[in-house]
C-alpha cells in the first residue's frame, strides 16, 4: 500500500473544476472571491452602502452628517460626520472582515442598542469599490487616511482632515459587473438613496442631516430636535404641515415595555403607495408588514379605497425582545412580542387622529344651492364632489378643494348632456334583430347605474355593460390628447397662479427627459429650485385634479420606463391615465351618461391606453343561464 505522500495528485481540467476522473476538486476560495460573497449580501445596490454608512455615522455619536452621491452612488458616494472618529491604529481594523466596535461577545447581542454589529459594511463595500476612509478622533492631533482598492488594503498615512470621519466610495460595483448590470437608472437608484435618508433624517430629528445628489442639495435639517421640523426640511410643508405628534398613551392605554414616538399625517394626506410609511424600530429602519397594518387601520373608514396614509414612526421596545440579526441588510426583525408592538402603534396613531383637528376628518353632508336643481327626466341628479352632494345645472361651474390646502386645481364644469351620434344597424346573426351600434362598434348604452364607485352599469341592446370608469375616461383623455396633438382642441389652460412642486431625483430625472414631450401635450413647466419645478400651465382637458400630485404620478411612471410605439406616446398614456377619473370616485347619472357617451364616440373603445378592457359584456343568454331561465 502506498504511503500518503506517494500518492499520485489527480489532474484537474481548468475549464471544469474536475479531476481528470470526473471527481469534483475541493479548494479554498481566495479572499478576493470572499468578499465579493459576501458584499452580495451586505451591499445589494448603492442604497445599501449608503445605509450602512449612515448608520455608522449615527452610532458613532455625530450631530452632523453630510451625504453626497453621484450618478445614483455608482459614480461616489461620501458620507462625512462629526462623530467620535477612529484613531490609526484601528484603522486597519476596521476594513477587516468581522471588525466592530459594537460588540465583544455573542451575549452582547440581547442588549444591543446601537444600529450596526455586523463587522462588514466597510470590508463588504470595499471588497466592491474604491474605498477610502479619513478620520480624526477627538482624542487624536492628527488625522490618517486609509485606502482599500476593490479588497486590496494599503497602510494608513497621515492626512489633513477635521474631526470624525469621511468615508468616500468610488467606481461601486466595476469589478462585480453582473451587479452593475442589473441596477436601474441612475435617477432611480438615487431616488432609493433619497428615500433612505430622508427616512433617517426624519426619525432622528436631533442629528443635522444633508443630502446631496450630483451637486445639488436636496434637503438638510437643522438638528433641532422635533420631529414635525423635520418632517417639514425633510418631506416639505406639504407633510409638515399635515403632521400630527404621537404622543405618550394614558396609562389605561399603554401597552407595557412599548413606547412611540414620532408623526403621524392627518387623513387629508394621502398617497397612492406605502412609501410614506416609514418605520422604525429601537433606531433602526425596518420594512414589517404587521406594523405597516396596524398603523393603516387605525385610519379605517378615514381614507379612500387605494390610499394609503403618510407616517413617520419610531418604536422602542426592550433590546432583549426584539431579534435583530434575522436579515443580511437589518431591513427586517422578529418581536418577542409582535402583536404588543402593533397594538401600541395603533392606540398611539388613534390617539394622534382623535387630537387632529375636526376639519381634517372627512365628512359628507348636504348643501343648498340656490336656484332650481338640474332635471334629468323629472328626477333631481345629485352630483358628487369632495364638498359633499349638491345639484348642478348642466354646464354649471363648481370649485372642488384640493386635497392639500394651498394647492391649486382646475375648476370642474358640469357635464352637458348632448343628443346621441347617428347610428347605423348592423344585423349580429342572420336572423336576429338589426342591433344600433357606434362607429366605434359599442352599441347604444342605457346607463343604469354605479357599482362600488368603480363601475358603471349599462344595459344594451343585447344584454349587460360592465364599464371601468377609470379604464374608460382614460381612453377617453388618451384620444383627446392625441387630437390636440394633431391640432383639432385647445392645448393649455395657464393657471392663475403659478404652481411650485417639489420632485424627488427621480422624478426630476422624468421631467429632464420629457420636457419636449410634456410642453407638446400642454404643459408648461419650468426649472424652479435644486429640486422642484413651477407649473405654469397644464392641458386643457385637465380638470377637477391635485395638479401636483397627479404630475408626479405621471412623472413616476415615465421614470419606470413608460408605456407606448414612443417616448410622446408613452408620455402622452401616462397623463390621460393619472388625471382621469380614479376608481372609487362617485358619480351622479348625468356624469356617467356623459363619460358613456364619450368613450362610445373614441376609435378604440375597448381598451385603455394601457391595454385594460374598459369594459365586460354579459349577453341575455349568459343572464337567463345563470338565472336558470333556459
Amino acid at each position: 500500500m502506498l504511503a500518503e505522500s506517494a500518492r499520485p495528485t489527480p489532474s484537474t481540467d481548468a475549464s471544469t473544476g474536475h479531476a481528470a476522473g470526473g471527481m469534483p476538486v475541493v479548494r479554498m476560495l481566495d479572499e478576493q472571491t470572499i468578499g465579493k460573497i459576501a458584499a452580495g449580501e451586505v451591499v445589494e445596490r448603492p442604497v445599501s452602502a449608503v445605509k450602512e454608512l449612515l448608520e455608522n455615522a449615527l452610532d458613532a455619536g455625530a450631530t452632523r452628517i453630510r451625504v453626497a452621491v453621484r450618478d445614483g452612488g455608482i459614480g461616489l458616494i461620501e458620507v462625512a460626520d462629526n462623530g467620535c472618529g477612529i484613531v490609526r491604529d484601528e484603522l486597519a481594523v476596521a476594513i477587516q472582515r468581522h471588525a466592530t466596535s459594537k460588540l465583544q461577545a455573542f451575549s452582547d447581542l440581547d442588549a444591543l442598542r446601537t444600529l450596526g454589529f455586523r463587522g462588514e459594511a466597510l470590508p463588504s463595500i470595499a471588497a466592491v469599490s474604491d474605498l477610502t476612509v479619513r478620520s480624526k478622533a477627538s482624542t487624536s492631533e492628527h488625522g490618517h487616511a486609509i485606502r482599500v482598492q476593490f479588497g486590496i488594503a494599503g497602510e494608513p498615512e497621515a492626512t489633513a482632515t477635521s474631526a470624525g470621519t469621511v468615508v468616500t466610495v468610488r467606481d461601486l460595483f466595476a469589478n462585480v459587473p453582473a451587479r452593475k448590470k442589473f441596477l436601474r437608472q441612475t435617477g432611480t437608484e438615487s431616488g432609493y438613496i433619497q428615500r433612505a435618508v430622508a427616512a433617517y433624517a426624519g426619525a432622528y430629528p436631533e442629528v443635522a442631516i444633508e443630502f446631496v445628489a450630483d451637486d445639488r442639495r436636496s434637503f438638510a435639517t437643522s438638528g433641532s430636535g422635533d420631529p414635525i421640523t423635520a418632517a417639514l426640511e425633510v418631506w416639505g410643508a406639504e407633510v409638515g404641515n399635515a403632521a400630527l405628534p404621537l404622543e405618550p398613551l394614558e396609562e389605561i392605554s399603554a401597552v407595557a415595555g412599548v413606547t412611540v414616538t414620532g408623526w403621524v399625517g392627518a387623513p387629508s394626506l394621502t398617497k397612492s403607495h406605502r412609501q410614506g410609511i416609514v418605520l422604525f424600530v429601537n433606531g433602526r429602519w425596518v420594512q414589517n408588514r404587521a406594523l405597516s397594518f396596524a398603523l393603516e387601520e387605525a385610519y379605517h373608514s378615514l381614507l379612500m379605497v387605494g390610499r394609503h396614509p403618510v407616517a413617520c414612526a419610531q418604536v422602542h421596545v426592550d433590546p432583549a425582545a426584539v431579534d435583530v440579526n434575522v436579515h443580511p441588510t437589518k431591513a427586517e426583525v422578529k418581536f418577542e412580542d409582535e402583536r404588543a408592538a402593533c397594538r401600541a402603534l395603533s392606540r398611539a396613531t388613534h390617539a394622534a387622529l382623535a387630537r387632529g383637528p375636526r376639519a381634517d376628518l372627512p365628512g359628507i353632508r348636504l348643501q343648498p344651492v340656490p336656484g332650481a336643481p338640474a332635471e334629468v327626466g323629472g328626477t333631481v341628479m345629485p352630483v358628487h364632489n369632495q364638498q359633499g352632494l349638491s345639484t348642478l345645472r348642466p354646464g354649471e361651474v363648481v370649485s372642488s378643494p384640493s386635497p392639500t390646502a394651498g394647492t391649486p386645481t382646475v375648476p370642474w364644469v358640469a357635464p352637458q348632456l348632448q343628443p346621441k351620434p347617428s347610428v347605423v344597424a348592423i344585423g349580429t346573426e342572420q336572423d336576429a334583430e338589426p342591433v344600433p351600434v357606434h362607429r366605434s362598434g359599442v352599441p347604444v348604452l342605457r346607463v343604469l347605474g354605479q357599482v362600488g364607485g368603480n363601475y358603471i352599469v349599462a344595459e344594451g341592446p343585447d344584454g349587460m355593460y360592465l364599464i371601468d370608469q377609470h379604464a374608460a375616461h382614460e381612453r377617453v383623455m388618451y384620444e383627446k390628447i392625441l387630437g390636440q396633438l394633431q391640432g383639432r382642441e385647445s392645448v393649455r389652460q395657464p393657471l392663475l397662479d403659478p404652481l411650485v412642486v417639489e420632485l424627488t431625483p427621480e422624478e426630476m430625472g422624468a421631467w429632464e427627459k420629457s420636457q419636449a414631450e410634456l410642453g407638446e401635450i400642454g404643459f408648461e413647466i419650468e426649472a424652479f429650485a435644486v429640486q422642484a419645478v413651477l407649473v405654469r400651465a397644464v392641458p386643457a382637458l385637465v380638470q377637477r385634479v391635485d395638479i401636483a400630485e397627479r404630475l408626479r404620478l405621471i412623472l413616476q411612471e415615465l421614470a419606470s420606463g413608460g408605456t407606448g410605439a414612443s417616448w410622446l406616446d408613452a408620455v402622452a398614456i401616462s397623463t390621460a391615465c393619472h388625471t382621469s377619473i380614479r376608481a372609487g370616485q362617485a358619480l351622479s347619472v348625468p356624469e356617467m351618461r356623459e363619460l358613456v357617451a364619450q368613450l362610445e364616440q373614441t376609435t378604440h373603445p375597448r381598451a385603455c391606453g394601457h391595454g385594460r378592457p374598459t369594459m365586460l359584456h354579459m349577453s341575455r343568454g349568459d343572464l337567463e343561464k345563470q338565472f336558470e331561465r333556459r
